[in-house]
């Protein structure tokens, strides 16, 4: 069997990157507007699961992100990144910098940012539905 998790409110699949330096952290990544996760391993998360804490896609047993829709790239700074370095780190993180051509995971650590996490989440109501063997085939 094939069991997808779908998320019913908008945004509530994210991809989180943690960077840090110094005293300084970004949090950036990816919110889907749609998306789902699947696993062939039936998802018992869900007694203990809270809507507004949500759940990392790695805690689920067998679970992969399948399908996204409409995704927006989000970055947020800590107080202590100046202006000036926050204009540079998100030319780089929107693939606007010319100075840079490859991903901005990579140019981050190039410039010294450590990553300290990089997860995808679910959060709010949740639906589980059973996917039969023959529409598996059609994936």
């Amino acid at each position: 069997m094939l069991y997808q998790i779908i998320p019913l409110e908008l945004g509530s699949l994210v991809e989180r990157h943690i960077f840090q330096k110094d005293n300084k952290e970004i949090k950036c990544g990816m919110v889907w507007k749609l998306g789902s996760v699947v696993t062939t391993i039936k998802p018992k998360f869900i007694k203990q699961y809270q809507a507004d804490i949500g759940i990392c896609i790695k805690d689920i047993l067998g679970a992969n992100i399948s399908n996204t829709y409409d995704g927006e790239k989000v970055i947020y700074f800590s107080e202590t990144i100046d202006d000036d370095e926050q204009d540079e780190l998100t030319d780089i993180f929107y693939g606007t910098s010319m100075k840079y051509s490859t991903p901005y995971t990579d140019v981050f650590q190039d410039l010294g940012w450590k990553q300290l996490d990089s997860e995808s989440y679910l959060f709010g109501e949740l639906e589980i539905k059973i996917l039969s063997e023959e529409r598996q085939l059609y994936k």
